[in-house]
C-alpha cells in the first residue's frame, strides 16, 4: 500500500512537471518547410528487455520486464549540451544533486583518473589496435536516478569515423564489480548471415563471467541493429523530419555451449537475452519527465530483479553456484606472463577485461609483506625479480639489488599473477611449495618463469634463535593443512620476523583470514546455498592435497557439467 501510494506520487509530479515543460518548450504548429532545425543529439529509451534459459533442459526459465535507458551523443553529452534544466533535470559530470545524472568513473574502469568517457574509450580502442580518429558515437546506457547509481549490466557505444558506423563497443558489468568490453568491427570477423531485422552479427568466444550458474565456456553470438544515423548527423531539412522514425537500436545475445564434436566452435544454443526499444523520443523535460511517469523505479529495480532471478534459479531449478573467476589479463597487457608458465595454460587466454576488483585490506598488508621481504631477498641472492599483476591498474613491480647497477647477468624470476589473493596465499601458505600447489597448480592464480627459483627466493632465512623448535605462527599456518599433504613445513616463514610488534600484526592478520574463511563456509551452510562441487573456496587445501598425491589423474576427474552449469536435486 505504501509503495503503491508512493508510486502515485511520483507519477503525478512527473506528469505534471512533463506538461509544463511541454507548454514552455513545444510549439503546436508544423515547422516551416524552409528552415532547417537541428537533429535530436539524444534520446530516451523505453526498452522490453527479455531472458530464456534453455539448458539446462530441466532449469528453463524465461522473464520480461521494462527498462529506461538513454541514447546519446557523447560528444554533445560532454560538452553538456544535452544537459536539461541547468543540469537538474539532467546533467553530466555527477548524479547528486540531479534528477537523472551521468558521470565518467563508473565506464571503463576510472583507476583513480577524472578522465572523461571519450577519452577512455580512445585508450580502450588504441589498446585493441584501432588507431583511426573516433568522430563520435552514439552511447546507450542507464543513468542515475535520484543519486543512486544502479547496476548497469550493459552499456553499448555505436562508433563512427567519418559518418560511417565503423564500431559496436560493448561494455558489460557484472554484480562483482567488474568490467569487460568487447569491440567488434563492422565488416570484419562477421557471421555470413545475419538475423533477420538486424544489420550486424558476430560470433566470439566468451570471456568474462556474468551469471554464477554458468561456467565460463561457451561462445556469444551478438546480433545488433544499428542507430538510424550518426550522432554527426547535426541537421536536416524540417520538412523531411516529419515521418522519419527516431533511432532504436537492439541488441540480442545467443550464448551458445561449445560443441561436444568440435570445443572450438559454438554448439547447442543455452541462453538468449534481448534488448528493444519499444519507444524513442527525443531527449527533452517533457519527454524524460513523462518517461519517469510511466516508469518511475525502472532505474532503481536492476539489482533487485538480478537477486531475484538468482533465487529462482538457485533454489526452485536447482542450479548450483560457479564462484567468481578471476578475470583473464587483458590483450593490452602483451607482456602478462611473458617467461613463464602462464604462456601455456588455456585458461588464462587474453580477454578484454578492463575493470578489476578492488585491492582488500588484508590483501594489501600480505602485498606489503611480500614486497618488503623481496627488497631485502634481492640485495641477498643477486637476482631480478618482477611482480607482473594481470590488472593494468597495477604496474609491474621490479626488484633490483641496489650493488649491482648493471645487473643483466642475474637470474630473473617473473611472477604473473590474476589476483592480489596471490599475497594471501603467500602468507598463510607454510612455505614456498606450499604457496606454489595452491597458487600455480591448484587454483591457477600464479604464474612463475622457475619454480626452482621461486622456491629458493622464499625459502625461509636462517634462524638466528639456537632452538629448533616450530615457530607459533607456523603451526597456526599449519592448521590449515591436511595432514596427509606430503609437504615438509620449515620452522620458520620466509615472510615473518622477530620483532614483537611484527608477531602480533602477523598472528591478528592469520585469524581473520581464517575466520572469515569459516564465516563464508558458515553463511553457505545456513543460507542453504550451493557450490558446484569440488570448487568449494574452504576446501582450496583438499583439492591441492588430492593433486598432489593423485598427481595429474585428480585433473581428469571432473565433475561432469550439464552444458555448463549443475543441476542437483537434493
Amino acid at each position: 500500500m505504501i509503495m503503491s501510494s508512493l508510486d502515485a506520487c511520483v507519477a503525478l509530479l512527473c506528469f505534471s512537471l512533463s506538461f509544463f515543460f511541454y507548454q514552455n518548450s513545444h510549439s503546436t504548429s508544423a515547422p516551416s518547410p524552409e528552415r532547417k532545425i537541428p537533429r535530436p543529439r539524444g534520446y530516451i529509451l523505453e526498452n522490453q528487455v527479455t531472458h530464456a534459459r534453455l539448458l539446462p533442459a530441466d532449469s528453463t526459465n524465461t522473464f520480461t520486464y521494462p527498462t529506461l535507458s538513454l541514447l546519446l551523443s557523447l560528444d554533445a553529452v560532454e560538452s553538456h549540451s544535452l544537459d536539461i534544466g541547468r543540469g537538474w533535470i539532467f546533467g553530466y559530470g555527477g548524479i547528486f544533486g540531479r534528477l537523472v545524472g551521468l558521470r565518467s568513473q563508473p565506464y571503463f574502469g576510472d583507476r583513480g583518473s577524472r578522465k572523461t568517457i571519450r577519452t577512455k574509450l580512445e585508450a580502450l580502442l588504441r589498446d585493441r589496435g584501432f588507431s583511426e580518429v573516433l568522430e563520435d558515437a552514439w552511447m546507450m546506457t542507464m543513468p542515475s536516478f535520484l543519486g543512486f547509481e544502479g547496476i548497469n549490466p550493459l552499456t553499448v557505444y555505436f562508433c563512427y569515423k567519418s559518418g560511417t558506423f565503423w564500431l559496436t563497443v560493448l561494455e558489460i558489468h557484472n554484480t562483482f564489480g567488474e568490467t569487460h568490453a568487447h569491440v567488434l568491427q563492422v565488416g570484419e570477423e562477421e557471421d555470413e548471415r545475419c538475423a533477420m531485422g538486424y544489420d550486424h552479427q558476430w560470433t566470439f568466444r566468451r570471456e568474462f563471467h556474468v551469471s554464477p550458474f554458468n561456467d565460463r565456456s561457451g561462445f556469444y553470438t551478438v546480433t545488433v541493429r544499428a542507430p538510424t544515423h550518426p550522432p554527426t548527423q547535426a541537421v536536416l531539412d524540417s520538412a523531411e523530419s516529419f515521418g522519419i522514425n527516431p533511432p532504436r537500436p537492439s541488441v540480442r545475445v545467443h550464448l551458445h555451449t561449445p560443441s561436444h564434436s568440435n570445443p572450438s566452435q559454438p554448439g547447442l544454443l543455452k541462453l538468449t537475452a534481448l534488448l528493444r526499444p519499444v519507444s524513442s523520443k527525443p531527449l527533452t523535460a517533457s519527454s524524460l519527465m513523462l518517461a519517469l511517469s510511466h516508469m518511475p523505479f525502472a532505474l532503481l529495480l536492476s539489482l533487485p530483479r538480478i537477486l531475484a532471478q538468482a533465487w529462482t534459479l538457485h533454489y526452485k531449478k536447482r542450479l548450483d553456484v560457479f564462484l567468481r573467476p578471476e578475470p583473464l589479463p587483458p590483450t593490452s597487457t602483451l607482456n602478462w606472463g611473458a617467461g613463464s608458465d602462464a604462456a601455456a595454460a588455456d585458461d588464462v587466454r587474453p580477454g578484454g577485461g578492463v575493470k578489476w576488483q578492488d585491492e582488500g585490506l588484508l590483501e594489501r598488508y600480505a602485498r606489503g609483506r611480500v614486497e618488503s621481504f623481496l627488497r631485502r631477498r634481492v640485495e641477498e641472492l643477486d637476482v631480478v625479480i618482477s611482480l607482473t599483476p594481470a590488472n593494468p591498474a597495477f604496474p609491474t613491480r621490479i626488484f633490483k639489488p641496489s650493488s649491482r647497477p648493471d645487473c643483466s647477468a642475474c637470474p630473473h624470476l617473473v611472477i604473473s599473477y590474476l589476483s592480489p589473493r596471490l599475497f594471501i596465499f603467500l602468507f598463510v601458505s607454510p612455505s614456498a611449495s606450499h604457496a606454489l600447489l595452491l597458487g600455480s597448480e591448484t587454483e591457477k592464480i600464479l604464474f612463475v618463469s622457475s619454480k626452482e627459483l621461486f622456491i629458493s627466493v622464499f625459502s625461509p632465512p636462517p634462524s638466528s634463535s639456537s632452538k629448533m623448535i616450530i615457530s607459533s605462527l607456523q603451526r597456526l599456518r599449519a592448521t590449515r593443512i591436511p595432514s596427509t599433504l606430503p609437504l615438509s613445513i620449515p620452522l620458520r616463514h620466509p615472510l615473518d620476523n622477530e620483532s614483537t610488534k611484527s608477531k602480533i600484526s602477523s598472528f591478528l592478520v592469520l585469524r581473520t583470514i581464517f575466520f572469515l574463511e569459516w564465516l563464508e563456509e558458515w553463511v553457505f551452510h545456513a543460507a542453504h546455498a550451493r557450490i558446484v562441487p569440488g570448487k568449494e573456496p574452504w576446501k582450496q587445501w583438499e583439492r591441492a592435497n588430492a593433486l598432489l598425491v593423485e598427481g595429474r589423474a585428480h585433473e581428469k576427474k571432473k565433475l561432469e557439467l550439464s552444458n555448463g552449469s549443475v543441476r542437483r536435486e537434493e
